[in-house]
């Protein structure tokens, strides 16, 4: 009798780049690929935040090497996902190439990092065992113009090169929030099968001030260059706009606090996603609670009640005062 040749499930998955949009996609690919909806994730997958110290439950290599060679229960792999993982490579180089030399025939070890040269030997051994290694590099130029016209078609919506391009000026680089937008347009003209440069101008340019907003997602998860950019264009586009960003900035910690609440209370991400209007953003949304507990998030709230306040009294600049609170929620604690 014959037998169906079993697929070949990669020991190491390294997803590695500038795009954290990119990467938040391929991580949301692989995870599905390795872990299939009738797989229980709580008995097949580990999740370390490598952000984290060793103190505050960052991954060990004795910890991931121990989840790795700990055999799955009721699946057919264990899952093994270190986030941010630039830190826990460098301190593990060489004990890492060593376990890639005889992986676990049962575990996945997936990274996702920022730098991963091809010149070292840590990519060398990944590669030699079949490992899968994902680049996502930051779009530019042309691919960022095809990256916006795809989500578009992706909301079955026709959009111009020159609305793109306008989208693009407007909003900036970054494809998560290029990839919001689209949703946003393609909500306005939800009886359209086009987007037109019209509706960009209509829509985008008059919310230019919820760019606040972006900027408050950026460095919720991190991203503080991205949030930095987006607070100067906002200064740059309205200069009205500091009389109400700490309106905007305490909407949405509560917002996020509303999300803590949520989660408390055992509801999925998707659920929650929707209430705070993260859709189809579940990754950030997960990347943001487990950074923001709900202390931090209050102690956050704080601090805007004071910089208002001081503000009013003229003995603090909103413009200083919003790029320090913005620092202070990009950091890692």
């Amino acid at each position: 009798m014959a037998r169906t040749a079993r697929k070949t499930v990669a020991a190491v998955v390294v997803i590695f780049g500038d795009d954290e949009y990119g990467k938040a996609a391929a991580l949301r690919q692989a995870l599905a690929a390795l872990l299939p909806p009738s797989i229980d994730r709580s008995l097949a997958f580990c999740d370390y935040d490598g952000t984290r110290g060793e103190d505050q439950g960052g991954p060990t290599l004795a910890a991931v090497l121990d989840d790795l060679n700990t055999l799955p229960f009721l699946a057919e792999r264990r899952v093994v996902l270190v986030r941010d993982a630039d830190r826990f490579i460098t301190a593990n180089r060489e004990r890492l190439e060593r376990y890639l030399s005889a992986p676990s025939p049962t575990g996945t070890l997936v990274l996702t990092c920022r730098s991963f040269p091809k010149n070292t030997r840590l990519f060398q051994a990944a590669g030699a065992i079949g490992g899968q290694l994902i680049e996502c590099r930051k779009l530019v130029g042309r691919q960022l113009t095809e990256f916006v016209l795809a989500q578009a078609e992706r909301q079955g919506k026709r959009l111009d090169s020159a609305a793109a391009a306008r989208l693009i000026e407007l909003v900036g680089p970054e494809p998560g929030v290029l990839a919001a937008e689209v949703e946003k347009l393609s909500l306005y003209a939800v009886d359209r099968p086009a987007l037109t440069l019209h509706d960009v101008s209509e829509l985008v340019e008059q919310s230019r001030e919820e760019k606040i907003f972006a900027a408050m997602d950026a460095a919720a998860v991190g991203r503080l260059p991205l949030a930095l950019q987006l607070w100067e264009q906002v200064l740059a586009s309205d200069p009205s706009a500091v009389y109400k960003v700490v309106g905007g900035m305490a909407y949405m910690v509560r917002r996020w606090l509303t999300a803590q609440q949520m989660r408390a209370k055992g509801l999925p991400l998707s659920a929650i996603a929707s209430k705070v209007m993260m859709w189809g953003r579940e990754a950030e949304l997960e990347a943001l609670l487990r950074r923001l507990p709900t202390p931090r998030l209050r102690r956050l709230l704080a601090a805007i009640a004071e910089l208002d306040a001081q503000a009013k009294l003229g003995r603090r600049s909103i413009e200083t005062g919003v790029e320090a609170l913005l620092i202070e929620l990009a950091s890692a604690a």
